[in-house]
């Protein structure tokens, strides 16, 4: 009887190593020769060329303009949500009003004025003006406006602001 457990017991991790080996294959990548051996293991046909660095992204003004137009929205709409909470206290029902109105007052004003305002904002961000955004450019104007952030929150704040 104990030899036949054994047989049973090998039988079945054999059965268990043959069905996990399928997926096994899916989950591994292939290994790619290097050197000589690439070109007498590998036929030119499934030599893939390297793929070549992804272009940086740039973004126009109307490009930004769209973004902002489409925030604006979003923001608006995220804000009026917030605002429709039971539970909000006096000094945060203020701040999500004043938010909510600036960003009103954003959307309603004339698309000249807005593209002026927007045009403002575009020329800070392109440091080097040629008239797009790249990455380096938008990740220093990110970091500016944390930096600035983060300023506002640790200033102290004025005694009438902190009592409800």
């Amino acid at each position: 009887m104990k030899r036949w457990t054994l047989v049973a017991a090998a039988s079945a991790l054999f059965a268990a190593a043959l069905w996990h080996l399928p997926a096994t294959a899916q989950h591994t990548t292939p290994m790619q020769p290097t050197g000589p051996a690439l070109s007498q293991t590998a036929p030119e046909a499934n030599i893939r060329p390297p793929q070549p660095p992804a272009a940086p992204q740039l973004i126009t003004f109307e490009e930004y303009r769209d973004f902002r137009m489409r925030d604006i929205a979003e923001r608006r709409a995220r804000l009026a949500r917030a605002l429709t909470a039971s539970d909000l206290s006096t000094t945060e029902k203020a701040n999500l009003e004043a938010r909510k109105a600036y960003y009103d007052r954003l959307a309603t004003l004339p698309a000249a004025e807005r593209d002026r305002l927007f045009r403002a904002r575009f020329n800070q961000i392109d440091t080097n003006h040629d008239g797009m955004l790249d990455e380096a450019e938008r990740t220093a104007w990110r970091e500016k406006q944390r930096e600035h952030y983060r300023e506002i929150t640790t200033e102290p704040q004025p005694a009438s602001i902190n009592q409800h």
